[in-house]
């Protein structure tokens, strides 16, 4: 009685796996339709080089370089002397920069909006509201220094 319990556990596993299995290959083939259509990978693909330099200056801006020469404790986020920085708040310094210049791309583009005119405002809103995340987020980073 023993083995038959096993084996039918294991075709229940095997039939849930399947099942998962098969539905993120549909997710994923969605996803990369979705992509294709956008241009977003294409872009990617003809301007690697450019994107490779934007995110080399994000990292640059955000503090790299003084994280790796002066490492301080992994127990800080946010490392509270002027002096150091840790590696987390260099990623946090890196979100709240591009989250900002994300912001005020889409503020430039709601203004180019001729089209749709509820884009505009959508478009206007959203930007303001990463901008003000952003904000947040550096001043956050300050005060905790």
């Amino acid at each position: 009685m023993g083995k038959r319990r096993d084996y039918l556990g294991a075709v229940e596993y095997h039939m849930i796996r399947s099942w998962v299995d098969s539905h993120v290959d549909q997710i994923w083939e969605r996803l990369t339709k979705a992509a294709d259509k956008s241009g977003l990978v294409s872009e990617i693909r003809s301007r690697w080089m450019e994107a490779l330099y934007i995110l080399g200056i994000v990292l640059m801006t955000a503090g790299l370089v003084n994280a790796v020469i002066q490492p301080v404790n992994f127990g800080y986020v946010i490392f509270p002397s002027t002096g150091a920085q840790s590696a987390t708040e260099t990623a946090v310094d890196a979100l709240a920069l591009l989250l900002g210049a994300a912001g005020i791309y889409l503020s430039y583009a709601s203004g180019r909006q001729t089209t749709r005119s509820r884009l505009v405002s959508f478009y206007l809103t959203i930007g303001i509201l990463m901008i003000a995340i952003a904000v947040y987020i550096g001043i956050y980073v300050l005060g905790s220094k």
